[in-house]
């Protein structure tokens, strides 16, 4: 159930735009939605998520890093962002996935939230 999660943010990293792409739409359902607030506004497709991830610098990535959890098609996963030069940040998303394991909407929170 979480392999589309970490097949979307393995994206972020991948610097060959063929691969990310491909890594983007194996994760991404038809209906794709994406908000996070570093994005100028919601995001409805997967090639406005493609154009969204040009703008990260060469060498930077996006990971799990904590087990997600999941029920009844929603996920919630912590996921740290690795700009390059010691800039960082954690972010938590939660996302719908559809009857095959695909992301129909995810929407990005900074931070970890309440602990």
């Amino acid at each position: 159930m979480t392999d589309a999660i970490n097949r979307f943010f393995a994206a972020w990293g991948d610097s060959d735009r063929d691969s990310r792409a491909d890594l983007v739409r194996s994760a991404a359902s038809d209906s794709f939605r994406y908000a996070d607030p570093h994005a100028p506004e919601p995001i409805a497709s997967v090639d406005g998520m493609l154009q969204f991830l040009e703008q990260f610098p060469p060498g930077a990535s996006a990971k799990v890093i904590e087990p997600m959890d999941s029920h009844h098609g929603h996920v919630r996963a912590n996921v740290t962002f690795d700009f390059g030069g010691g800039n960082s940040m954690v972010g938590q998303y939660f996302a719908d996935l559809d009857d095959d394991g695909k992301i129909v909407r995810i929407v990005g929170f900074p931070g970890k939230g309440a602990e």
